[in-house]
């Protein structure tokens, strides 16, 4: 019966150590995934309930970094501005600014400032005046005098009721504007923006170049004007890798500065390991192998995101040193490089970002799709990055007669004469992706 016992109970102890590891596994995948901010949250909990960690940050930062799309640099003078909340107008302080220094009636007022909270983001006026009126228990006539007034303040274009009405206020305000431009918008809105200009000109005997500089005005027009007080904010990102360049050699090494790390409160250590409590003594030795488990995992993290940025840099060696495209990379291909699993791969990448001479970027953005091109008595089957073809449509567009501009075919038939097999559907999707508008809408009538 004593060996049964004992038995039994060996069984429980193997059972108890296997569940550990696996939190431990599941912890270091997770670490891996976190960006430098999660990392920093993690260990900070983790310091929280282990008297043991102390989280240790880089102090020897000499900048702070800020990146929207480009690199900006911040004298450490000035980092503090960074802390500072955004104070930046919203949309309705900046009309009821204006309305502050204006002379009106008190009914005035709360017409204006109803209009004001009734906007949506773009600066439309979200709600029809009929309900603003029973609202407010006042005549459509009056909620109509209170948008004209909110019409005329700034930015242009504000309190419109749609996208016609919000070009129609700009126009209006603006002396740089066609003197058929107000006619035109308000009478032929929809055709104007199909392109169907022939009819247009025919109406208000022009010619349609004169309809295209109608055309290039509007486009200088902002068709959301409220959006500009709505803009993001700015999200500060710090690199998880560095890339240096020394001459035609590429460096990769981990930001270290950026990155906390852990270190072990020795003082304390030794002031409990004098007691002779068995459970103090036990409850060290386990925070003191978390700690170790936590130091192996920071190490690991780092050292798998090096591998992976030394990787994707030696598939990418001519973008950085020449700004060539990207060339064809999957997250498969570095996985069987380096010898990790392709998930592995992609919790390294997710949300870590390299900082380079152009900037700094998120490591999924060197990944770039391929298509096969086709093979010839010279060549084999090369992978053509969907960057490439994306670079070539540009300068297609770029480089194209403007009164004949290519059609989606067109662009197939150059891409087949370079020996790249792409599909007409594929041409249109990295069309809309590049913000290209198709051939009738590039088509100009003054060239």
């Amino acid at each position: 019966m004593r060996l049964e016992s004992n038995y039994v109970q060996s069984q429980k102890q193997k059972q108890t150590m296997k569940l550990a590891m696996t939190q431990q596994l599941s912890q270091s995948i997770a670490m891996l995934q976190f960006t430098t901010a999660d990392l920093t949250t993690f260990l900070e909990d983790k310091a929280l309930e282990n008297p043991l960690i102390e989280v240790i940050y880089g102090h020897d930062i000499a900048t702070d970094y800020s990146y929207t799309k480009k690199k900006k640099n911040f004298d450490t003078e000035n980092d503090w501005l960074e802390q500072v909340a955004d104070t930046r107008e919203t949309l309705a302080e900046h009309l009821k600014n204006q309305v502050a220094l204006m002379k009106l009636s008190s009914h005035e007022k709360i017409i204006l400032l109803y209009l004001i909270e009734s906007l949506n983001e773009a600066g439309y006026l979200a709600t029809d005046i009929e309900t603003i009126a029973t609202g407010l228990l006042m005549s459509e006539e009056a909620i109509l005098s209170g948008l004209e007034v909110l019409q005329s303040l700034e930015p242009a274009g504000v309190g419109a009721r749609d996208a016609k009405e919000c070009i129609l206020l700009q126009i209006d305000r603006s002396p740089d504007a066609p003197y058929i431009a107000y006619d035109v918008i308000s009478k032929y809105f929809n055709e104007f923006a199909g392109k169907k200009w022939k009819p247009i000109a025919d109406d208000f005997e022009v010619s349609l170049s004169e309809i295209q500089q109608v055309s290039d005005f509007v486009q200088t027009l902002n068709p959301k004007p409220g959006l500009e007080f709505e803009s993001e904010r700015v999200q500060y990102v710090v690199p998880d890798l560095i890339l240096q360049q020394d001459s035609e050699q590429l460096f990769v090494s981990v930001a270290k500065q950026f990155i906390p790390q852990i270190k072990f409160q020795n003082d304390y250590y030794k002031m409990m390991q004098d007691t002779k409590e068995k459970d103090v003594l036990n409850f060290l030795k386990d925070k003191t192998g978390e700690y170790d488990w936590l130091v192996r995992g920071i190490e690991q993290r780092e050292d798998t995101l090096k591998r992976v940025g030394k990787a994707i840099v030696a598939h990418q060696k001519e973008h950085f040193l020449k700004n060539a495209p990207l060339e064809p990379l999957t997250l498969k291909e570095i996985a069987e490089e380096i010898g990790v699993h392709e998930s592995t791969v992609s919790r390294a990448v997710n949300g870590k970002y390299m900082e380079t001479n152009q900037g700094v970027f998120e490591l999924k953005s060197f990944f770039s799709s391929g298509l096969q091109q086709k093979k010839t008595s010279d060549t084999g089957a090369n992978d053509v990055s969907s960057a490439s073809i994306k670079q070539l449509i540009t300068d297609f567009v770029k480089e194209e007669p403007k009164a004949k501009p290519l059609s989606d075919q067109k662009i197939v038939d150059l891409l087949q004469e370079k020996g790249i097999e792409v599909s007409r559907r594929a041409i249109a999707k990295y069309r809309t992706e590049l913000n290209i508008p198709s051939s009738s809408k590039r088509k100009r009538f003054d060239a």
